[in-house]
């Protein structure tokens, strides 16, 4: 099946995460907070706030978002709302938020280990210097 979805760039998707609203955000998919979704609800019923206008007070950027993720959104979050459930966090965000953590996870134990081999090699060049400074002290 082809995702018809334009990707978001490395860049955008750390703008995005770095939104307190944002519960977890990847390459094409960015899941909402519950509080997020009450605000959008409440500034649109409350002060009749254009949606991408709602989303740049929430401090999101609408030319990253694009119009149609705007409109998507906000339909999502008005049948979310309508269902028995009401608003919710959903499974699959839980579980996007999850791998999301274990890939961060996995990204900072690799630099660690990185960064212990490039020590360890520094520990062995000092090594392999004083045995041949004492070699030579020896003769």
């Amino acid at each position: 099946m082809k995702n018809n979805k334009v990707p978001f760039t490395p860049d955008e998707i750390a703008k995005l995460a770095a939104n307190p609203y944002t519960r977890s955000v990847n390459e094409y998919q960015i899941r909402y907070t519950v509080a997020f979704k009450k605000y959008v609800l409440a500034e649109h019923e409350a002060h009749g706030t254009p949606w991408k206008e709602i989303f740049r007070k929430a401090g999101y950027d609408p030319d990253i978002l694009k119009g149609r993720r705007i409109e998507s959104t906000v339909a999502n979050i008005r049948r979310e709302a309508a269902s028995e459930r009401g608003l919710h966090e959903t499974a699959s965000s839980k579980k996007i938020a999850d791998k999301d953590l274990e890939k961060q996870r996995m990204k900072t134990a690799i630099r660690d280990l990185q960064k212990e081999v490039i020590r360890q090699g520094q520990m062995i060049e000092f090594l392999k210097k004083t045995l041949h400074l004492n070699a030579e002290e020896d003769s």
